[in-house]
């Protein structure tokens, strides 16, 4: 029985091996006799005329997936004014102010219920100070409203809209005034009542004012791109009370410190002037401006020599001042100066390497670190101000919004999550599911987190590790 099996097998075999031999065959003869035949043909797939991979494997992290203790639908920043973008959500006494439906709204940090709601069709730039909360109506007029209730305070009967498409927005409370900045204009509003005090333009910036203002001694400082010879920054002084322009500076940049009635500010003209390629010779300079009447007292300048053989890079990179000290990226290198800002040849304190790249900005300290930023690709990189060493942190997809408090770096990723960083320990400590693929500015406030998705906010109840 068992070989009969068999048998049968092999001759059911032969019988489907022989078959398609037989079918080949008279397929042949029907080509060489020259009848035409249908035939099946082969699929190919259509090839692309142009293939390119642009990604990058990241290194995926196991760490603790938090969930959102609260998620709400709001005003998706995507939509609006990139004018309005970074302005529209603010953070402050365990709240957050936001917008939905082109309205105000104030949500409890912790559970994301709604506290109050107010207005329509305003304008989604919100900022806060001392328990009042500052914005402007469709019609940009200004208001002030009690953080705690949401009850108007003032509603100012003065619109700030300017008619032109370029400019730069910016609401500004101070201790007794409320300052509205809109281009090269600069309103100036009683912090109480909202009644207008003054306006001033810069005619020459034509629209081009920037977000920088400070006030000191009764004096406001603003700068402005204007043109000259060339296209740069303008320092300009006007009197608190009357707006009255006091005295302005061409190429000079915002006050590095305001001290015994003195503005320091660095020139960034004069180096623009120069040819720098064929000499390895750089210096800053700094001059310092009585604050009342711009006249000029005295300069200090930070020599330094670029290395190799012409031609020869810029190698002006950023200064700041950070504490006592002041900061000077000199083309490989940064240099720490003391900040007396008396002598001319003061030599550094020391010197840090330079991170490598020629993309690399200087941002500022944090927690003791020089940070600075990839242009590219808006990673961060760290330079320790006790020992110069080289740090970095990283994620595992690219960056859609990183935001730094205190020892906590939040990085809102490209693949939909937002990953928490131990600054200190470079170590990652959680991570979010946002289902979003582009963030805005992770806020913070009363041990919580607020993610701003697309169209959403989310909050996150923050570890102890990082509160």
């Amino acid at each position: 029985m068992f070989n009969k099996r068999i048998r049968q097998t092999n001759t059911d075999w032969k019988r489907r091996v022989f078959r398609p031999v037989v079918a080949g065959f008279a397929a042949g003869m029907l080509m060489v006799h020259g009848v035409i035949g249908v035939l099946p043909s082969q699929a190919h797939a259509e090839a692309s005329d142009v293939s390119i991979r642009n990604w990058y494997s990241y290194h995926r992290f196991t760490v603790p997936e938090l969930k959102p203790s609260w998620t709400s639908k709001v005003d998706n920043y995507l939509d609006m004014n990139e004018t309005y973008a970074l302005v529209n959500a603010i953070a402050e006494e365990g709240k957050v102010f936001t917008f939905a439906g082109s309205k105000l709204i104030a949500l409890d940090a912790k559970t994301g219920k709604r506290l109050w709601t107010y207005g329509k069709d305003l304008t989604p730039y919100i900022t806060y100070q001392s328990g009042v909360l500052y914005g402007m109506s469709s019609d940009h007029k200004p208001y002030a409203l009690n953080a705690q209730t949401g009850k108007a305070k003032w509603q100012s009967v003065t619109s700030t809209w300017i008619d032109t498409y370029q400019r730069t927005e910016a609401l500004i409370p101070t201790m007794d005034t409320l300052y509205v900045i809109k281009g090269s204009t600069t309103f100036a509003l009683d912090i109480k009542s909202g009644k207008l005090r003054w306006e001033a333009d810069e005619p020459l910036g034509e629209g081009h004012g920037t977000e920088y203002l400070e006030e000191s001694n009764g004096v406001v400082l603003r700068t402005f791109f204007v043109q000259g010879a060339l296209t740069s920054i303008q320092l300009n002084a006007y009197d608190k009370k009357t707006g009255k322009k006091l005295w302005d500076h061409f190429g000079q940049g915002q006050a590095l410190q305001i001290k015994d009635g003195l503005v320091y500010s660095v020139d960034t003209y004069s180096p623009m002037l120069e040819e720098y390629d064929s000499s390895p010779e750089r210096k800053w300079k700094i001059n310092a401006y009585n604050l009342k009447t711009g006249v000029l007292k005295g300069s200090q300048e930070y020599t330094w020599t670029m290395p190799g053989d012409p031609p020869y890079t810029n190698g002006r990179g950023g200064i700041l001042v950070h504490k006592d000290k002041l900061y000077i990226e000199q083309g490989d290198k940064i240099a720490e100066y003391p900040l007396n800002l008396t002598k001319s040849g003061t030599a550094p304190l020391r010197t840090f390497q330079r991170p490598y790249g020629d993309k690399m900005a200087l941002l500022g300290i944090v927690q003791e670190r020089l940070i600075y930023k990839n242009l590219d690709t808006s990673e961060l990189t760290g330079i320790k101000l006790a020992n110069g060493q080289e740090v970095q942190w990283h994620g595992d997809a690219p960056i859609s919004q990183m935001d730094v408090y205190s020892k906590g770096m939040y990085r809102a990723q490209r693949n939909g999550t937002l990953l928490a960083i131990n600054m200190m320990s470079g170590q990652p400590v959680f991570r979010v599911s946002t289902e979003g693929d582009l963030h805005n500015t992770t806020l913070k406030t009363n041990g919580m987190i607020i993610i701003q998705a697309e169209g959403k906010l989310l909050g996150v109840k923050l570890p102890a590790a990082l509160k």
